[in-house]
Protein backbone atom coordinates (compact mmCIF):
# COMPACT_ATOMS: atom_id res chain seq x y z
CA UNK A 1 0.00 0.00 0.00
CA UNK A 2 1.05 3.41 -0.47
CA UNK A 3 0.44 6.72 1.29
CA UNK A 4 0.33 9.62 -0.02
CA UNK A 5 -0.62 13.09 1.91
CA UNK A 6 -0.48 17.07 0.55
CA UNK A 7 -1.19 19.87 3.43
CA UNK A 8 -1.72 17.39 6.08
CA UNK A 9 -0.40 17.80 9.74
CA UNK A 10 3.24 19.11 9.31
CA UNK A 11 3.34 17.64 5.94
CA UNK A 12 2.91 19.72 3.12
CA UNK A 13 3.96 16.87 0.56
CA UNK A 14 4.08 12.60 1.04
CA UNK A 15 4.78 9.63 -0.32
CA UNK A 16 5.42 6.44 1.40
CA UNK A 17 4.76 2.87 0.66
CA UNK A 18 3.62 0.93 4.00
CA UNK A 19 5.81 -1.90 3.73
CA UNK A 20 5.92 -4.23 6.31
CA UNK A 21 8.73 -2.43 7.95
CA UNK A 22 8.40 1.11 7.78
CA UNK A 23 11.29 3.47 9.43
CA UNK A 24 10.69 7.36 8.89
CA UNK A 25 14.25 9.31 10.15
CA UNK A 26 14.84 13.30 10.60
CA UNK A 27 14.49 16.31 12.62
CA UNK A 28 11.90 17.26 14.86
CA UNK A 29 8.83 19.34 13.36
CA UNK A 30 9.21 17.87 10.31
CA UNK A 31 6.40 15.78 10.20
CA UNK A 32 7.53 11.93 10.75
CA UNK A 33 4.60 11.19 13.49
CA UNK A 34 2.19 12.56 11.20
CA UNK A 35 2.30 9.01 9.11
CA UNK A 36 1.56 7.11 12.17
CA UNK A 37 -1.62 8.96 13.28
CA UNK A 38 -3.05 9.12 9.91
CA UNK A 39 -2.20 5.16 9.33
CA UNK A 40 -3.58 4.70 13.04
CA UNK A 41 -6.68 6.66 12.44
CA UNK A 42 -7.80 5.05 8.40
CA UNK A 43 -7.37 1.82 10.33
CA UNK A 44 -9.66 2.68 13.77
CA UNK A 45 -12.32 4.15 11.46
CA UNK A 46 -12.77 1.53 8.69
CA UNK A 47 -12.57 -1.38 11.31
CA UNK A 48 -14.92 0.38 13.69
CA UNK A 49 -17.72 2.31 11.34
CA UNK A 50 -19.85 -0.78 11.98
CA UNK A 51 -19.97 -0.29 15.39
CA UNK A 52 -20.87 3.12 15.11
CA UNK A 53 -23.45 2.21 13.23
CA UNK A 54 -24.95 0.01 15.69
CA UNK A 55 -24.75 2.09 18.77
CA UNK A 56 -26.39 5.45 16.79
CA UNK A 57 -29.05 2.92 15.73
CA UNK A 58 -29.58 2.37 19.12
CA UNK A 59 -29.25 5.36 20.87
CA UNK A 60 -31.92 6.36 18.63
CA UNK A 61 -34.34 3.25 19.32
CA UNK A 62 -33.60 4.24 22.84
CA UNK A 63 -34.56 7.91 21.97
CA UNK A 64 -38.09 6.63 20.74
CA UNK A 65 -38.12 4.18 23.91
CA UNK A 66 -38.44 6.99 25.85
CA UNK A 67 -40.99 8.92 23.75
CA UNK A 68 -43.39 5.71 24.43
CA UNK A 69 -42.52 5.96 27.87
CA UNK A 70 -43.67 9.08 28.75
CA UNK A 71 -46.38 9.42 26.07
CA UNK A 72 -48.19 5.88 28.08
CA UNK A 73 -47.70 7.81 30.97
CA UNK A 74 -49.59 10.63 30.43
CA UNK A 75 -52.20 8.95 29.02
CA UNK A 76 -52.90 6.84 31.42
CA UNK A 77 -55.25 9.01 34.02
CA UNK A 78 -55.87 5.89 36.59
CA UNK A 79 -52.87 3.19 36.79
CA UNK A 80 -52.51 0.20 38.60
CA UNK A 81 -49.07 -1.55 40.05
CA UNK A 82 -49.28 -3.68 37.59
CA UNK A 83 -49.30 -1.48 34.85
CA UNK A 84 -46.92 0.85 36.23
CA UNK A 85 -44.30 -2.15 36.24
CA UNK A 86 -44.77 -2.50 32.74
CA UNK A 87 -44.41 1.04 31.90
CA UNK A 88 -40.70 1.14 34.23
CA UNK A 89 -40.02 -1.51 32.11
CA UNK A 90 -39.94 0.09 29.33
CA UNK A 91 -38.11 3.21 31.19
CA UNK A 92 -35.54 0.26 32.57
CA UNK A 93 -34.73 -1.61 29.60
CA UNK A 94 -31.93 1.18 28.43
CA UNK A 95 -30.26 -0.30 31.27
CA UNK A 96 -29.98 -3.89 29.88
CA UNK A 97 -27.25 -4.87 26.52
CA UNK A 98 -30.14 -5.01 23.87
CA UNK A 99 -29.69 -4.25 20.43
CA UNK A 100 -32.24 -2.19 18.19
CA UNK A 101 -33.55 -5.50 16.98
CA UNK A 102 -34.30 -6.65 20.60
CA UNK A 103 -35.43 -3.20 21.81
CA UNK A 104 -38.59 -3.46 19.49
CA UNK A 105 -39.17 -6.86 20.54
CA UNK A 106 -39.58 -5.55 24.27
CA UNK A 107 -41.09 -2.27 23.58
CA UNK A 108 -43.71 -4.13 21.29
CA UNK A 109 -44.25 -6.87 24.18
CA UNK A 110 -44.36 -4.02 26.62
CA UNK A 111 -46.93 -2.14 23.90
CA UNK A 112 -49.49 -4.92 23.85
CA UNK A 113 -49.26 -5.47 27.76
CA UNK A 114 -50.34 -1.78 28.84
CA UNK A 115 -52.99 -1.96 25.95
CA UNK A 116 -54.49 -4.80 27.72
CA UNK A 117 -54.54 -3.68 30.89
CA UNK A 118 -55.44 -0.15 30.73
CA UNK A 119 -57.64 1.96 28.42
CA UNK A 120 -56.09 4.50 26.05
CA UNK A 121 -58.29 7.06 23.78
CA UNK A 122 -57.78 5.89 19.97
CA UNK A 123 -55.80 9.28 19.69
CA UNK A 124 -53.49 8.05 22.47
CA UNK A 125 -53.21 4.74 20.97
CA UNK A 126 -52.91 6.49 17.50
CA UNK A 127 -49.67 8.06 18.49
CA UNK A 128 -48.00 5.50 20.31
CA UNK A 129 -48.17 2.98 17.49
CA UNK A 130 -46.67 5.21 15.23
CA UNK A 131 -43.81 6.16 17.67
CA UNK A 132 -43.43 2.15 17.50
CA UNK A 133 -43.49 2.30 13.41
CA UNK A 134 -41.25 5.17 13.58
CA UNK A 135 -38.50 2.59 15.06
CA UNK A 136 -39.28 -0.59 12.60
CA UNK A 137 -39.07 2.31 9.70
CA UNK A 138 -35.84 3.08 10.81
CA UNK A 139 -34.15 -0.34 11.17
CA UNK A 140 -35.67 -1.59 7.95
CA UNK A 141 -33.60 1.42 6.78
CA UNK A 142 -30.61 0.05 4.40
CA UNK A 143 -27.14 1.22 5.83
CA UNK A 144 -25.73 4.32 3.91
CA UNK A 145 -22.11 2.72 4.47
CA UNK A 146 -20.13 5.24 3.02
CA UNK A 147 -21.59 7.98 4.98
CA UNK A 148 -21.03 5.64 7.99
CA UNK A 149 -17.31 5.45 6.79
CA UNK A 150 -16.99 8.92 6.15
CA UNK A 151 -18.81 9.69 9.84
CA UNK A 152 -16.10 7.30 11.81
CA UNK A 153 -13.54 8.88 10.04
CA UNK A 154 -14.73 12.52 11.22
CA UNK A 155 -14.59 11.17 14.96
CA UNK A 156 -11.35 9.69 14.38
CA UNK A 157 -9.54 12.57 12.83
CA UNK A 158 -11.15 14.98 15.07
CA UNK A 159 -10.01 12.66 18.42
CA UNK A 160 -6.80 12.13 17.66
CA UNK A 161 -6.11 15.56 15.78
CA UNK A 162 -8.36 17.68 17.33
CA UNK A 163 -8.10 21.28 15.33
CA UNK A 164 -4.77 20.46 13.72
CA UNK A 165 -5.41 18.26 11.26
CA UNK A 166 -5.12 20.73 7.84
CA UNK A 167 -1.65 21.92 8.03
CA UNK A 168 -1.71 25.07 9.56
CA UNK A 169 -2.26 28.26 6.73
CA UNK A 170 -3.83 25.51 4.20
CA UNK A 171 -7.35 25.41 3.03
CA UNK A 172 -7.60 22.01 1.79
CA UNK A 173 -5.92 18.99 2.03
CA UNK A 174 -5.92 15.45 0.65
CA UNK A 175 -5.47 12.10 1.94
CA UNK A 176 -4.99 8.83 -0.53
CA UNK A 177 -4.43 5.26 0.37
CA UNK A 178 -3.27 3.29 -2.76
CA UNK A 179 -2.91 -0.47 -3.50
CA UNK A 180 -0.85 -0.15 -6.95
CA UNK A 181 -3.71 1.29 -9.24
CA UNK A 182 -6.36 0.59 -6.64
CA UNK A 183 -7.61 3.53 -4.63
CA UNK A 184 -8.61 2.53 -1.08
CA UNK A 185 -9.37 5.42 0.37
CA UNK A 186 -9.52 9.06 -1.05
CA UNK A 187 -10.22 12.25 1.39
CA UNK A 188 -10.53 16.10 0.91
CA UNK A 189 -9.68 17.71 4.19
CA UNK A 190 -10.82 20.90 5.13
CA UNK A 191 -11.23 23.58 8.12
CA UNK A 192 -14.79 21.64 9.65
CA UNK A 193 -14.58 17.96 7.79
CA UNK A 194 -12.96 15.11 5.75
CA UNK A 195 -14.94 14.22 3.02
CA UNK A 196 -15.09 10.88 1.29
CA UNK A 197 -14.38 10.96 -2.70
CA UNK A 198 -15.66 8.11 -4.13
CA UNK A 199 -16.34 4.44 -2.18
CA UNK A 200 -13.70 3.01 -0.15
CA UNK A 201 -12.18 -0.78 -0.92
CA UNK A 202 -11.35 -2.76 1.69
CA UNK A 203 -7.82 -2.87 4.67
CA UNK A 204 -5.81 -5.87 4.87
CA UNK A 205 -4.85 -4.05 8.38
CA UNK A 206 -7.55 -5.74 11.20
CA UNK A 207 -6.14 -3.16 14.06
CA UNK A 208 -4.03 0.09 14.62
CA UNK A 209 -1.64 0.41 18.18
CA UNK A 210 0.12 3.57 18.57
CA UNK A 211 2.75 3.89 21.31
CA UNK A 212 4.47 7.36 21.68
CA UNK A 213 6.01 7.11 25.29
CA UNK A 214 5.79 3.85 27.37
CA UNK A 215 5.61 6.54 30.44
CA UNK A 216 1.87 5.78 29.60
CA UNK A 217 2.14 3.45 32.36
CA UNK A 218 3.11 5.98 34.77
CA UNK A 219 -0.19 7.63 34.78
CA UNK A 220 -3.09 5.27 35.46
CA UNK A 221 -4.87 7.34 37.60
CA UNK A 222 -5.42 10.39 35.24
CA UNK A 223 -5.88 7.71 31.77
CA UNK A 224 -8.23 5.81 34.11
CA UNK A 225 -10.80 8.93 34.14
CA UNK A 226 -9.82 10.83 30.84
CA UNK A 227 -11.99 10.95 27.61
CA UNK A 228 -11.46 11.54 23.39
CA UNK A 229 -13.72 13.30 21.76
CA UNK A 230 -15.11 10.28 20.53
CA UNK A 231 -15.78 9.22 23.97
CA UNK A 232 -17.63 12.60 24.30
CA UNK A 233 -19.54 12.07 20.87
CA UNK A 234 -20.91 8.71 21.91
CA UNK A 235 -24.20 9.78 23.82
CA UNK A 236 -23.85 6.76 25.93
CA UNK A 237 -21.18 8.38 27.38
CA UNK A 238 -20.96 9.46 31.16
CA UNK A 239 -22.41 12.99 31.33
CA UNK A 240 -19.74 15.76 31.48
CA UNK A 241 -17.82 16.28 34.73
CA UNK A 242 -16.26 19.61 36.22
CA UNK A 243 -12.48 18.69 35.87
CA UNK A 244 -13.01 16.01 33.38
CA UNK A 245 -9.29 15.02 31.70
CA UNK A 246 -9.01 14.35 28.04
CA UNK A 247 -6.32 12.74 25.71
CA UNK A 248 -5.71 11.87 22.60
CA UNK A 249 -7.72 8.70 20.61
CA UNK A 250 -4.36 6.06 20.47
CA UNK A 251 -3.13 6.63 24.31
CA UNK A 252 -6.47 6.40 25.42
CA UNK A 253 -6.60 2.91 22.55
CA UNK A 254 -3.50 1.80 24.04
CA UNK A 255 -4.16 2.65 28.03
CA UNK A 256 -7.14 0.36 27.27
CA UNK A 257 -5.66 -2.48 25.75
CA UNK A 258 -2.68 -2.85 28.67
CA UNK A 259 -5.44 -2.88 31.13
CA UNK A 260 -6.36 -6.07 29.51
CA UNK A 261 -5.59 -9.25 31.73
CA UNK A 262 -2.51 -10.70 30.16
CA UNK A 263 -3.09 -14.03 28.78
CA UNK A 264 -0.81 -16.99 30.09
CA UNK A 265 2.24 -17.35 28.53
CA UNK A 266 2.11 -21.49 28.53
CA UNK A 267 -1.29 -21.38 26.37
CA UNK A 268 1.25 -20.28 23.16
CA UNK A 269 3.00 -23.18 21.82
CA UNK A 270 6.58 -23.25 20.74
CA UNK A 271 5.05 -24.50 17.12
CA UNK A 272 2.92 -21.21 16.94
CA UNK A 273 2.85 -20.57 13.45
CA UNK A 274 2.44 -16.66 14.24
CA UNK A 275 5.77 -16.84 16.26
CA UNK A 276 4.24 -14.72 18.89
CA UNK A 277 5.73 -17.72 21.32
CA UNK A 278 9.23 -16.88 20.33
CA UNK A 279 8.59 -12.99 20.15
CA UNK A 280 7.31 -13.24 23.99
CA UNK A 281 10.23 -15.20 24.93
CA UNK A 282 12.41 -12.86 23.83
CA UNK A 283 10.91 -10.09 25.59
CA UNK A 284 10.77 -12.76 29.16
CA UNK A 285 14.45 -12.91 28.76
CA UNK A 286 15.06 -9.22 28.36
CA UNK A 287 13.02 -7.81 31.36
CA UNK A 288 13.41 -11.45 33.39
CA UNK A 289 9.54 -10.60 34.83
CA UNK A 290 6.02 -9.63 34.10
CA UNK A 291 4.35 -6.24 33.88
CA UNK A 292 0.98 -6.68 34.26
CA UNK A 293 -2.27 -4.37 35.35
CA UNK A 294 -3.41 -5.46 39.47
CA UNK A 295 -6.67 -4.89 40.20
CA UNK A 296 -6.23 -5.12 43.68
CA UNK A 297 -3.57 -2.00 43.55
CA UNK A 298 -5.35 -0.12 40.56
CA UNK A 299 -1.88 0.22 39.00
CA UNK A 300 0.42 -1.48 36.79
CA UNK A 301 3.12 -3.64 38.77
CA UNK A 302 6.24 -5.58 37.84
CA UNK A 303 6.89 -9.05 39.36
CA UNK A 304 10.30 -10.58 39.23
CA UNK A 305 9.82 -14.44 39.27
CA UNK A 306 10.76 -14.90 43.05
CA UNK A 307 9.94 -11.50 44.28
CA UNK A 308 7.38 -9.35 44.88
CA UNK A 309 5.60 -6.92 43.02
CA UNK A 310 6.86 -3.27 42.39
CA UNK A 311 5.11 -0.43 41.68
CA UNK A 312 5.85 0.37 37.34
CA UNK A 313 6.46 3.85 38.38
CA UNK A 314 9.81 2.74 40.24
CA UNK A 315 10.87 -0.03 37.40
CA UNK A 316 13.23 1.61 34.19
CA UNK A 317 12.25 2.51 31.35
CA UNK A 318 13.33 0.08 29.42
CA UNK A 319 11.68 -2.70 31.56
CA UNK A 320 8.54 -0.40 30.87
CA UNK A 321 9.10 -0.65 27.01
CA UNK A 322 9.56 -4.04 26.65
CA UNK A 323 7.08 -5.16 29.61
CA UNK A 324 4.16 -3.29 27.91
CA UNK A 325 5.29 -4.72 24.41
CA UNK A 326 4.70 -7.97 25.85
CA UNK A 327 1.43 -7.65 27.10
CA UNK A 328 0.32 -6.29 23.80
CA UNK A 329 1.61 -9.13 21.85
CA UNK A 330 0.26 -11.87 24.69
CA UNK A 331 -3.14 -10.48 23.87
CA UNK A 332 -2.63 -10.39 20.23
CA UNK A 333 -3.31 -6.74 20.20
CA UNK A 334 0.11 -6.87 18.21
CA UNK A 335 -0.49 -10.00 15.73
CA UNK A 336 -0.69 -10.88 12.04
CA UNK A 337 -2.24 -8.18 9.84
CA UNK A 338 -2.19 -5.92 12.33
CA UNK A 339 0.23 -2.33 12.55
CA UNK A 340 2.36 -1.59 15.25
CA UNK A 341 3.55 2.28 15.24
CA UNK A 342 6.13 3.33 17.57
CA UNK A 343 7.01 7.24 17.74
CA UNK A 344 10.68 7.57 18.45
CA UNK A 345 10.97 4.31 20.61
CA UNK A 346 14.79 5.98 21.59
CA UNK A 347 13.38 8.60 24.01
CA UNK A 348 13.14 6.20 26.42
CA UNK A 349 15.78 3.59 26.10
CA UNK A 350 19.91 3.55 26.46
CA UNK A 351 21.43 2.75 22.92
CA UNK A 352 22.16 -0.79 24.08
CA UNK A 353 18.56 -1.41 24.86
CA UNK A 354 17.81 0.20 21.57
CA UNK A 355 19.44 -2.67 19.61
CA UNK A 356 17.50 -5.17 21.27
CA UNK A 357 14.53 -3.49 20.71
CA UNK A 358 15.41 -3.57 16.76
CA UNK A 359 15.47 -7.32 17.53
CA UNK A 360 12.24 -7.59 18.72
CA UNK A 361 10.46 -5.40 15.70
CA UNK A 362 12.32 -7.30 13.48
CA UNK A 363 11.15 -10.51 14.99
CA UNK A 364 7.36 -9.03 14.95
CA UNK A 365 7.49 -7.77 11.04
CA UNK A 366 8.60 -11.87 10.98
CA UNK A 367 5.12 -13.25 12.34
CA UNK A 368 3.74 -10.90 10.30
CA UNK A 369 3.08 -7.22 12.16
CA UNK A 370 3.16 -4.50 10.26
CA UNK A 371 5.87 -2.00 11.67
CA UNK A 372 6.20 1.49 11.73
CA UNK A 373 8.40 3.47 13.43
CA UNK A 374 9.52 7.25 13.41
CA UNK A 375 13.00 7.61 15.11
CA UNK A 376 16.53 10.38 15.20
CA UNK A 377 18.10 7.29 16.51
CA UNK A 378 21.34 6.31 14.18
CA UNK A 379 21.61 3.33 16.52
CA UNK A 380 18.22 1.97 16.04
CA UNK A 381 18.01 2.90 12.22
CA UNK A 382 21.17 1.21 12.09
CA UNK A 383 20.58 -1.97 14.01
CA UNK A 384 16.67 -1.63 12.36
CA UNK A 385 19.11 -2.08 8.55
CA UNK A 386 21.46 -4.41 9.84
CA UNK A 387 18.10 -6.87 10.98
CA UNK A 388 16.19 -6.10 7.83
CA UNK A 389 19.74 -7.65 5.72
CA UNK A 390 20.25 -10.35 8.28
CA UNK A 391 16.22 -11.47 7.84
CA UNK A 392 16.78 -10.99 4.11
CA UNK A 393 13.49 -8.62 4.50
CA UNK A 394 14.82 -6.01 2.15
CA UNK A 395 11.96 -5.71 -0.25
CA UNK A 396 9.47 -5.63 2.48
CA UNK A 397 11.03 -2.50 4.52
CA UNK A 398 11.44 1.63 3.88
CA UNK A 399 13.72 4.04 5.29
CA UNK A 400 12.09 7.09 4.57
CA UNK A 401 14.06 10.91 5.33
CA UNK A 402 11.35 13.62 6.72
CA UNK A 403 12.85 17.03 5.87
CA UNK A 404 11.43 20.43 4.89
CA UNK A 405 8.18 19.12 5.96
CA UNK A 406 8.18 16.59 2.95
CA UNK A 407 8.84 12.81 2.17
CA UNK A 408 9.47 11.31 -0.84
CA UNK A 409 8.76 7.48 -1.18
CA UNK A 410 12.36 6.09 -1.72
CA UNK A 411 15.14 4.91 0.72
CA UNK A 412 17.41 7.49 1.79
CA UNK A 413 19.53 5.88 4.01
CA UNK A 414 22.52 7.68 3.42
CA UNK A 415 20.69 10.93 3.70
CA UNK A 416 19.39 10.01 7.04
CA UNK A 417 22.63 9.30 8.04
CA UNK A 418 23.64 12.40 6.52
CA UNK A 419 21.52 14.24 8.88
CA UNK A 420 21.93 12.38 12.01
CA UNK A 421 25.62 13.06 12.11
CA UNK A 422 25.28 16.97 11.80
CA UNK A 423 25.48 17.29 15.39
CA UNK A 424 29.02 15.60 14.92
CA UNK A 425 29.81 18.13 12.36
CA UNK A 426 29.54 20.77 14.53
CA UNK A 427 31.84 19.18 17.62
CA UNK A 428 34.62 18.32 14.47
CA UNK A 429 34.39 21.98 13.57
CA UNK A 430 34.69 23.08 17.85
CA UNK A 431 37.86 20.88 17.63
CA UNK A 432 39.61 23.03 14.62
CA UNK A 433 38.63 25.96 16.64
CA UNK A 434 40.14 24.87 19.72
CA UNK A 435 43.09 23.79 18.06
CA UNK A 436 43.29 27.34 16.21
CA UNK A 437 43.44 28.31 19.21
CA UNK A 438 46.07 26.94 20.58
Amino acid sequence: MKLILDNIGLLQHAEISLRKLCVIAGENDNGKSTIGKIVFCIVKAINRYREDLQESKEFWVGEKREEIYFRLREALRHTSTEVLDVLRGIHMSSRHRLNAKEQLASIDESIDRVLALAELSAEDRQEVIALRDEIEAKLDQPEDIKQSIENALNKVFASEFDASLLLQGAKEGRIQLLENDLTLIDLVVTDDRVRLMGEVEPVALKDATFIDSPLILNHHDVLARSQTLLDMDQRRAAPYRLGQSFTTLHTKDLFEKLRTPVLPFDLLSPNDATGAYHVLANLQALIDGEVAYDKTERDFVFRRPSGAAISIKNTASGIKVFGLLKMLVANEFVAKDTVLIFDEPENHLHPKWQLKLAEVLIKLVESGVYVLVSSHSPYLIEALKRGVDRAELATEARFALAKEKNIRDEDRLSDIFSVLAEPFEAFRQMDAEDLRDE
